[in-house]
């Protein structure tokens, strides 16, 4: 008779920053599925053993206030299996480094005795200082992307990626923004237990597990601090009028400059080319429309700068990864729940 394998041991760490609400999410979730996927395949096997760990055991108050239970100190552990860096909130969305030394020097200990190292949200920033990214592509909310660019350079930051899994073994798995450690959690459960099992834990919870990128979430946020100033009276020239149907001859002229130099001073102090720009700029409108209006996509097309609705909708889907009808499906708020009548 084959032995049964151990569960798998998971570490979910619980920092000072931390919020409540993925800590508990992943904890709970990797509990209930040993009871979930035995019922599904017909065996009592457990999958995972799972604690919430920090600097030192006891309850303190998660960054929203809600307590949070430390079930054993890091210093205690000496190996793991999974380790978890979940949602964290920054001050002013800007990451200092050296306020966790100690925890990064525990999670290089843990990978260098076989643990995966794995983050949820603005948990790849933690993850980021260890270096044991660099050279690695990785991902995290995208509102900590200016931070995280500013402080890891040598880390590939693809925001518009749900789930990345990196490292010579797949030793690194990082998700996304906030609830994207629903992404993470069914992964691991996929790849640690069984598909099967995954899948019989996202139906129980309804989780929605199908997500292919970060993009529709992403709103376009050009830099402004580049230090040219002659592009940025520019941009905020975009900003203050109806821009939707300037070309980009328009805002050479506007500049000032000859077309060749305002292209390349416009790439070089934004990181995009004046066409591309102003394609995410009709994006993020149609995006408000879509989500405000219930207007024909061909009359949204025509409101943002284009008389081609099929060329709209290209652009629309690269930038998105959504077509504009997936869109306003995923983003429209519902005015009233739905009444069936008997």
């Amino acid at each position: 008779m084959a032995q049964a394998s151990r569960p798998k041991q998971v570490s979910v760490l619980a920092l000072p920053e931390s919020t409540g609400t993925p800590i508990h999410g992943l904890y709970e979730t990797l509990v209930l599925v040993n009871a979930v996927a035995a019922s599904a395949e017909g065996g009592a096997e457990r999958l995972f053993d799972v604690e919430i760990v920090g600097r030192k055991r006891g309850i303190f108050p998660s960054a929203c206030g809600l307590p949070l239970e430390v079930h054993r100190a890091i210093g205690a552990i000496d190996d793991t299996d999974i380790v978890i860096v979940a949602s964290m909130l920054i001050e002013n969305l800007e990451w200092v480094t050296g306020r966790h030394s100690d925890t990064v020097e525990w999670l290089q200990r843990m990978h260098h005795n076989g643990a995966d190292l794995c983050t949820a949200c603005a948990g790849a920033l933690l993850l980021a200082e260890t270096g044991l990214l660099t050279g690695l592509d990785t991902t995290t909310h995208w509102a900590f992307a200016p931070t995280f660019r500013q402080n890891f350079p040598d880390i590939n930051l693809r925001i518009d990626e749900l789930l990345i899994v990196a490292g010579a073994n797949g030793e690194f798995v990082v998700s996304g923004a906030a609830n994207s450690w629903q992404d993470l959690v069914i992964y691991l459960i996929s790849r640690h237990a069984s598909p099967t099992s995954a899948q019989a834990i996202g139906k129980f919870l309804l989780y929605h597990w199908d997500s292919r990128s970060q993009a529709p979430f992403v709103p376009f946020a050009p830099p402004t601090n580049h230090g040219d100033s002659a592009i940025r009276q520019l941009q905020d020239w975009l900003s203050s009028h109806d821009s939707l149907k300037v070309s980009v001859d328009e805002m050479a002229r506007q500049s000032g400059m000859p077309g060749p130099t305002f292209s390349r001073r416009f790439r070089h102090a934004t990181g995009y080319s004046p066409a591309r720009y102003l394609q995410h700029l009709r994006v993020e409108e149609a995006k408000r429309l879509l989500e405000r209006t219930d207007h024909p996509v061909e009359v949204i097309s025509w409101d943002v700068g284009y008389e081609e609705p099929a060329a709209f909708r290209r652009v629309f889907k690269r930038l998105t990864s959504l077509s504009p009808g997936e869109y306003r499906r995923k983003f429209c708020v519902p005015v009233r729940a739905v009444v069936r009548q008997e």
